[in-house]
């Protein structure tokens, strides 16, 4: 009997054992190059749609990759999007008609980097796609659909701003087609990284700030209006961090305090000098 029980709860351990590692599995997609997924979603099929860089496909250095798989992780197709110079997709959202991926590209736009969105249907053939950017860089880190069914995408730009690099969030329609865009951050460099649209209509971006807070890089979370208003500092070319207001103000209340106790020690005119000692022609002399 006893037997019979050990061998039961033996076999029941190499079921369990069996069952936990059947549910986990690994797959790699990719050349002989260098290729890197930096954003991923659960597909509404019970699949995923993996978005980031390939250089060992498509047509340039490196290129948008969106590799989409069965629930096992298993590719079902793969496409890629860019030109010759270096395109890199940061994320990737399923939309009710396809897939939309964001990153920076350098083969189109106006300058260096510049935001970059695509639109695909569900096949990842390419819909159309809209940069945006200026002279300098930038780059998305972020994206969502919105409740009205446009996009709002969040990252840096270097173009527009205070100085160094800024927060920057950039509302389309559901063409991609800009509708505004804002920018918060100081003199310093600050980034967004991650972007969610609230209850309120409104936005929340988050990343880190080197224009702010108490450190050389602190977290930094900016909280819009429905057009991308901020209550928090935004770009100004006469931004200065906390930190050295705090020491001017600490500066100049150590300079009035010496002031003030200079003058309360200096004699007032008309106050008679007290002389310390024997007047020196008194004529005494120690004993």
């Amino acid at each position: 009997m006893l037997c019979l029980l050990l061998i039961s709860m033996f076999t029941l351990a190499l079921c369990i054992r069996s069952g936990i590692a059947a549910s986990g599995w690994s797959q790699t997609y990719g050349g002989s190059g260098d290729d890197e997924a930096y954003s991923l979603v659960q597909t509404s099929d019970g699949g995923y749609a993996l978005a980031g860089y390939t250089n060992s496909f498509g047509a340039g250095s490196y290129d948008f990759w969106l590799v989409k798989t069965d629930s096992s992780g298993n590719m079902l197709w793969n496409r890629t999007y860019g030109g010759s110079g270096d395109d890199e997709a940061e994320c990737v959202i399923q939309t009710g008609d396809g897939y939309a991926v964001a990153g920076y590209t350098n083969s189109t736009g106006a300058g260096g980097f510049d935001f970059w969105l695509v639109k695909t249907d569900f096949s990842g053939t390419s819909q159309w796609s809209q940069t945006y950017g200026g002279a300098d860089d930038e780059a998305a880190n972020a994206l969502l659909q919105t409740s009205d069914a446009g996009y709002a995408l969040a990252g840096w730009t270097g173009s527009y701003g205070a100085g160094g690099f800024d927060f920057w969030l950039v509302k389309t329609n559901s063409s991609g087609t800009m509708l505004w865009s804002q920018t918060y951050g100081g003199g310093g460099d600050d980034a967004g990284f991650s972007l969610v649209q609230t209850s309120d209509g409104g936005y929340a971006l988050a990343g880190f700030t080197g224009s702010y807070g108490a450190g050389d890089y602190d977290g930094f979370l900016v909280k819009t209006d429905s057009a991308g208003n901020s209550v928090i500092p935004q770009s100004s070319p006469f931004s200065i961090p906390y930190s050295a207001i705090i020491i001017v103000a600490i500066i100049v209340i150590i300079v009035i305090a010496a002031v003030v106790i200079a003058r309360r020690r200096r004699p007032r005119p008309g106050t008679p000098t007290v002389q310390q000692g024997p007047p020196a022609d008194s004529g005494m002399k120690p004993t």
